[in-house]
């Protein structure tokens, strides 16, 4: 009767000590994956409703605080995401806990994106080309705007002469340096203009 008392009280030091193999407490395994398209603060991630985890520089990766037993159910979602994109979602965020299913989870968010627009003043030849980066765009004479590729939210863009028109010299003005380049805002950018003479 002492043994079977004395053994029922080590299993249950045992536990105490060990709550993770008695089914509670802190498991083996963190829950942690790969961040894509996310470049500023606001991404909070939560499991199963709580254990809420905010995502921080450099963006491209998170681990729950808390961990996880093998085959303890997990549940990754989005409970906020960051001012410059319209949507993220967890990728393989739910299912039972092993070494392979923690493996797969990753959260990809979609970046918000605005127009560029050029405007051209006083472009009577042929031959000007400008550039944003590898957007390129050939300008015929008498053109008024150009639309060049929207730019991301936050993101840097700098509008550039790459070849000059015949009989011209243009030169670019404005955007948020006052030379053509700038960073792109929550709205649309008009005010990078070329002008020719």
């Amino acid at each position: 009767m002492k043994s079977s008392i004395l053994r029922a009280g080590v299993v249950a030091l045992a536990c105490a000590l060990g709550l993770s193999a008695c089914g509670g407490g802190s498991g083996d395994l963190y829950l942690s994956g790969a961040v894509s398209n996310v470049t500023k603060d606001g991404l909070v991630l939560t499991n199963n409703g709580g254990n809420d985890t905010a995502v921080v520089s450099p963006y491209t990766s998170f681990q729950f605080s808390n961990r996880v037993s093998t085959d303890d159910q997990f549940n990754i979602e989005v409970k906020s995401i960051p001012s410059n994109t319209s949507e993220c979602h967890a990728i393989n965020g739910k299912a039972r806990a092993n070494y392979y299913t923690i493996a797969q989870i990753r959260v990809t968010c979609t970046i918000k994106t605005h127009a560029l627009t050029v405007s051209v003043k006083n472009l009577t030849g042929n031959g000007l080309v400008v550039v944003n980066g590898a957007d390129r765009h050939d300008v015929p004479a008498g053109t008024a705007t150009v639309q060049m590729a929207p730019v991301y939210e936050d993101g840097a863009y700098g509008v550039t002469v790459l070849t000059q028109p015949t009989g011209q010299t243009c030169a670019v003005s404005g955007g948020s340096s006052g030379n053509g380049s700038g960073i792109m805002g929550a709205t649309e950018t008009t005010t990078v203009t070329v002008t020719c003479s």
